[in-house]
């Protein structure tokens, strides 16, 4: 997985959709997180992450003059988890950084990562054991959404599996492990009227 770097020719063209149109502004910074999740064929997943930070202008920093476009920041990061949500192996590499003759020397720290479950206390593990000097800022950083993509990327097809195999797709007595987890999904919403009718509960002072 790599994101382009050539980007000097295109750095002042926004990438984010969907807003009102802005004031006149110049940009200054993009940072960009990619996640990708894959099915290993011998059954395990992987989940490849990458930061990256780029100035829209020319910017000399730790004596060193980065050009436009090229990136300030460029981590990377693989994850091999089994089907338990267990993380069983950790790669992690940064491509660029401030202090290159620095700052990759505290990659090696993340293979404290092995053993953790990505959904079950995670975040505060990794903010325990990467906290200030013992990580890098920007790799925990990324460490940190790793959940979120594990239950939309391993997690979901290891439940609708385990669901067919039984044969107890609609009647599995189990509440879906999203209701509650957001507004759209609140017991009493709408959504969960809709789509989840078993689960849906009335809101409170209705009649």
């Amino acid at each position: 997985m790599t994101i382009n770097h050539t980007q000097a020719n295109n750095i002042h063209q926004s990438r984010i959709k969907g807003l009102e149109p802005a004031a006149p502004r110049k940009l200054q910074h993009r940072r960009t997180f990619c996640y990708e999740v894959y099915e290993r064929c011998d059954g395990l997943w992987e989940i490849d992450a990458q930061m990256l930070d780029h100035k829209a202008h020319e910017l000399t920093l730790a004596n060193q003059v980065r050009a436009v476009g090229a990136p300030l920041h460029d981590m990377v990061l693989r994850l091999t988890i089994d089907n338990n949500l267990v993380i069983t192996a950790v790669t992690c590499h940064t491509q660029s950084a401030p202090y290159m003759a620095h700052c990759p020397a505290i990659n090696p720290h993340y293979q404290k990562m092995v053993g953790l479950n990505i959904l079950q206390g995670f975040r505060q593990s990794v903010k325990q054991l990467f906290a200030g000097i013992q990580g890098c800022t920007h790799i925990t950083e990324m460490a940190n959404s790793l959940p979120t993509v594990a239950i939309q990327g391993i997690s979901t097809q290891i439940a609708m599996r385990n669901r067919q195999a039984s044969k107890e797709i609609d009647d599995s007595g189990n509440k879906p492990f999203q209701l509650g987890g957001c507004h759209a999904l609140a017991l009493d919403s709408e959504a969960t009227q809709l789509y989840y009718p078993k689960w849906y509960e009335k809101p409170m002072g209705s009649e």
